[in-house]
């Protein structure tokens, strides 16, 4: 998918002939360049030498240089798209683009080939430089997220289907608020709305003028909690909760009939999505980057909570921030959530987010060198084949600029799983490293670990391995990784027919996470394939069923636990098959008892 998504983006043909000189021992041998013929060519004029160039694309410190590079590629590669994005205003813009080149660049780095529609960015660029060209360029960074969010319909926070839910009244107004009223929202009101935020880069400032609030609502919202923007999350149990929306499954809601606005759902009350939209939009209202998430509890269970960027200092080196979360019961174990890309309309995790705006906000200008470096990489392929030899030395060169690069991690596990490099020790060596490097993105290196390892065959070493990622997962307090680590190592323990292993080895995560209804039944169901592979198995698994059975709690709330039960019946199931009748006995009365315990679940 990377590379699908790269070979759209820009390229310039120096640095493929800088790599390729540098690699094979021929710089300084070429004539001087000719003239451009074509858009890569017009990227080689800009440098001085294939040596020259390479020096400076991969040093530290010279991302406005490969910035600069990239966004004269960018604009004569898609010039004809991006002149019909700004139609009869194409010559004047572009000047006036010419005349601004922080926020050109800025704009031509930032699109994103795999979300946006350039020609409609340029749209929203053209809306916004006619409405106030000063404004725009004062503040590069909110033009910018407001043009790669507003060029695609999925792109802004859509929050009508709580409207729709609740059966409440959408205010008139909603249907023209705009990318321009969001820019001008901010703008006007910057100086009642001061602070650090107006200093964010785009990529934070994406989550705050994505939605279609009102006007009069944001004003609302400034005047009631602007005060509170430190923590502004906890405002999510300012909205009362809706107990009989809940029971009577949204048939009744306290929002009936009643305006669908921030103030009417603080005055009314909702459930969890109604809270969650509440702080959310609130949030972005004081400029807080804020989303409103949803996520699978550990008994299954769907729920939606706030994140939001909790901003401590802004300077052009480094964003002091936390992303913080509110509603996220810890008794539900919602380790992963998941929210709209506001610049591509898709799904993406709350870790990924975290992820990257840590890269942004850390290193923001080595991560957007080393990502610009990356988005090459795949032309660099197209144009002349590199040699794994090569291919590695361009990889470890990003990795030098910025340790955390995903797509050269990414790129890495390629190569090990499609048999590019082989070496077990290197392999091991480098897993080691991945999951160090990623030690507080623990979900990232575990997409990386199963690649990285391919070139791996010895049993011991690769068991070792997981192991101590099970170990590491369970100490970051994350029992969801912990479980899929312990499933992997159970496949490659099934192939070495080490079936006794893999049973005991599942049997004791289980033990440590029976609350954990995501997993625990996937690995039970592993648990009585494993139990055919060795002398005994139906036996001790049968023991255990009747060990953990009473470790998971038996209701949710005040409900009964839709997991609790669903354990029960597997293991009364399993327990007749195997000629267990006393003991199935045993968990039916158990299972009758646990049904009483509680209501019924919806």
């Amino acid at each position: 998918m990377i590379l699908a998504r790269l070979r759209w983006a820009a390229v310039t043909l120096g640095l493929l002939a800088a790599v390729l000189l540098a690699d094979t021992g021929s710089a300084g041998q070429s004539a001087d360049p000719p003239k451009p013929a074509d858009p890569d060519q017009l990227v080689v004029d800009l440098v001085s030498g294939p040596t020259a160039l390479v020096d400076k694309a991969f040093a530290r410190g010279e991302y406005k240089h490969v910035r600069a590079a990239f966004a004269k590629y960018f604009e004569a590669k898609h010039g004809p798209v991006l002149k019909a994005g700004l139609g009869d205003d194409a010559d004047a813009v572009l000047t006036w683009l010419d005349a601004n080149p922080e926020l050109k660049e800025t704009l031509y780095t930032a699109i994103d080939p795999d979300g946006d529609n350039p020609g409609g960015v340029m749209g929203v660029v053209r809306d916004l430089w006619k409405e106030a060209p000063e404004a725009v360029k004062a503040h590069p960074n909110l033009a910018v997220a407001t043009a790669v969010v507003w060029d695609n319909p999925k792109g802004p926070y859509d929050y009508r289907g709580h409207q729709i839910r609740t059966k409440s009244l959408l205010p008139d107004g909603i249907g023209r608020v705009g990318a321009v009223e969001n820019f001008k929202y901010v703008v006007d009101r910057q100086t009642k709305l001061k602070g650090p935020h107006l200093q964010l880069p785009w990529e934070f400032l994406v989550h705050v003028v994505n939605h279609r609030t009102p006007a009069d609502e944001r004003d609302w919202a400034a005047a009631k909690y602007l005060a509170r923007r430190p923590g502004i999350g906890t405002i999510y149990k300012d909205v009362e909760y809706d107990t009989k929306m809940l029971e009577t499954r949204s048939e009744v809601c306290k929002l009936n009939g009643k305006p669908y606005t921030l103030a009417s759902i603080r005055e009314h009350g909702g459930v969890c999505a109604m809270q969650a939209d509440f702080a959310a939009r609130v949030a972005k209202s004081v400029l807080v980057p804020a989303e409103y998430v949803g996520g699978e509890a550990n008994s299954g269970g769907r729920h939606a909570w706030v994140m939001w960027a909790e901003v401590k200092a802004v300077n052009k080196d480094a964003i002091t921030f936390t992303l913080e979360s509110f509603g996220r019961y810890n008794v539900d174990q919602y380790y992963i959530g998941t929210l709209q890309n506001p610049q591509t309309g898709k799904e993406m995790t709350d870790r990924d987010l975290e992820r990257r705006l840590t890269a942004v906000g850390s290193a923001p200008f080595n991560s957007r060198q080393a990502d610009l470096l990356m988005r090459v990489y795949p032309v660099v392929l197209e144009k002349k084949p590199l040699t794994t030899v090569q291919r590695l030395g361009y990889l470890k060169r990003v990795l030098a600029l910025y340790p955390m690069c995903d797509a050269a991690w990414t790129e890495l596990a390629v190569l090990h799983k499609d048999g590019k490099l082989t070496d077990p020790t290197d392999a091991a060596e480098l897993t080691n490293k991945a999951v160090t490097t990623f030690a507080k993105f623990p979900d990232f290196s575990w997409t990386l670990v199963d690649a990285l390892l391919t070139p791996q065959k010895d049993k011991g070493s690769r068991t070792r391995l997981f192991d101590r990622l099970v170990l590491s997962y369970e100490q970051l307090g994350r029992p969801d990784l912990a479980c899929e680590a312990r499933m992997k190592l159970v496949e490659y323990q099934v192939d070495a027919k080490d079936h006794q292993k893999a049973f005991t080895g599942l049997a004791n995560t289980i033990r440590k996470f029976p609350t954990e209804g995501r997993y625990v039944p996937r690995m039970m169901t592993r648990l009585q394939e494993v139990t055919k592979g060795f002398k005994g198995g139906p036996d001790q698994l049968a023991k255990f069923y009747l060990e953990v059975l009473p470790q998971i709690p038996a209701k949710r709330g005040d409900e009964v636990s839709k997991y609790c039960v669903a354990m029960h019946e597997q293991a009364v199931a399993f327990l007749k098959e195997n000629g267990k009748p006393k003991e199935a006995g045993l968990v039916e009365q158990n299972l009758t008892r646990v049904k009483a315990s509680g209501k019924p679940a919806p």
